[in-house]
């Protein structure tokens, strides 16, 4: 019979209660809920060693958990998680700083407003910070206005990011505890229950652009503010990455594109849908696949432009992207909103595109009533020409790649 508590019960259960305070922190919420759920966070998180030391005393697992807590926790966040749970015991409540960034994307280029910052004396409602952009847009002269809004939280006085700090103490917490379930090798009907709880939990498991960003379309024709909403794939693992090599399953020769291509002409033939995917490769011949679903413009444009962001830092050398398309008669839809325009649509394509470090720019679209025809796929992909094309919104990206190769005037060829 497994025993009803373990040895690492307890630090288990202070684990879970770190948790449950940091996931009812969200970005709507006022100040003083806010700072009281991070309180709590980092009491409850700074007790888990505490009461795990406790439990360990006098064990022969107590010098075993000194070398797994030197060697996950490693870095100078464990030494800030002291000192806010030290600050806020003992001097006062957390000190939240948060900031609003809008993002206004158009097809060619990016414009952000000013950055909105309060704190628990200044703050106000957010829906006020949206309704103010409503003359703006409406003297813009555009038919939509495509917009992301971004909340990110500080400790006043600093410019590190708090979601960055929490992530790392959570993954190395994480760590610190798995190490010490394979060495305890309990059968504990507590902590096994926990466990599940804690993996269920989302401030850690989801993207960070779903908990923090919200985007919106505002429409100058009827006046209205609209928020998307979004899906995401994702495998819950933050560095999930493959080589390249993995492709060969769905064409051993040709080029990335190609191989790219067949993997999702593959998944449509089967399900008649595909969730819009873009991969991004590494300098290292490794990639990740980001899919994800989206009711407004707004996000695909958020998505290229954080990517974009990314290419640097990251070591990006080549973006592909599938997605499903309308193909439209230009004459059609002018003056039409995005809505507007999808019943004037001729027909349905797939749509690939890639660009890469060097500004290669490659782009195939299939029709999508024809996509189970082999011979129809055949032809496009063994074509002689090849369409250099990306759509305006995988702009970003390709004005960074011209920037790290020093061609700073490099023209907008979007479409």
């Amino acid at each position: 019979m497994k025993n009803s508590r373990g040895l690492l019960y307890p630090a288990l259960h202070k684990f879970y209660s770190a948790l449950s305070s940091l996931e009812k922190f969200e970005k709507g919420s006022n100040f003083f809920d806010n700072i009281s759920h991070l309180d709590n966070f980092f009491s409850e998180y700074r007790n888990i060693t505490f009461v795990l030391q406790k439990s360990l005393a006098k064990t022969e697992f107590s010098s075993v958990y000194e070398q797994l807590r030197d060697k996950f926790f490693i870095y100078d966040v464990g030494k800030w998680f002291i000192d806010k749970r030290n600050n806020i015991t003992k001097e006062q409540p957390f000190d939240l700083e948060k900031r609003i960034v809008i993002n206004i994307y158009s097809g060619k280029s990016i414009y952000t407003l000013p950055e909105f910052i309060f704190t628990i004396e200044n703050d106000v409602e957010f829906s006020s910070i949206v309704e103010s952009l409503r003359e703006i847009f409406l003297n813009s002269g555009q038919i939509e206005v495509f917009f992301s809004v971004e909340f990110m939280f500080y400790e006043r006085g600093h410019t590190k990011d708090l979601y960055d700090n929490f992530i790392l103490g959570i993954t190395q917490m994480k760590q610190l505890l798995s190490g010490m379930k394979k060495v305890l090798n309990e059968d504990c009907i507590l902590s096994e229950e926990l466990e599940r709880r804690i993996e269920k939990m989302n401030f850690y498991r989801v993207p960070k652009d779903f908990l923090f960003v919200d985007d919106y379309v505002f429409n100058c024709k009827n006046e209205k503010f609209e928020k998307a909403s979004r899906i995401a794939l994702t495998t819950g693992d933050r560095k999930h990455r493959a080589s390249i090599e993995n492709l060969n399953q769905f064409k051993s020769d040709g080029d990335i594109l190609s191989k790219f291509e067949l993997m999702h002409l593959v998944i449509f033939q089967m399900q008649n849908k595909l969730m819009p995917t873009c991969m991004i490769v590494y300098s290292d011949n490794t990639f990740e696949l980001n899919s994800f679903e989206f009711s407004i413009k707004t996000t695909v444009y958020r998505k290229f432009n954080e990517i974009a962001k990314r290419i640097e830092k990251d070591d990006i050398v080549n973006i592909l992207f599938v997605t499903e398309m309308y193909a439209y008669s230009v004459s059609d839809i002018k003056n039409l909103d995005s809505k507007e325009r999808i019943k004037h649509a001729k027909n349905e394509i797939l749509s690939f595109f890639m660009i890469d470090n060097q500004l290669s720019i490659k782009s195939r679209s299939y029709d999508t009533k024809k996509i189970n025809d082999f011979k129809y796929i055949a032809s496009i992909m063994n074509a002689d020409s090849i369409e250099q094309k990306l759509p305006a919104f995988m702009n970003p990206v390709k004005l960074e790649f011209a920037r790290l190769l020093g061609i700073e005037n490099e023209h907008n060829n979007a479409t």
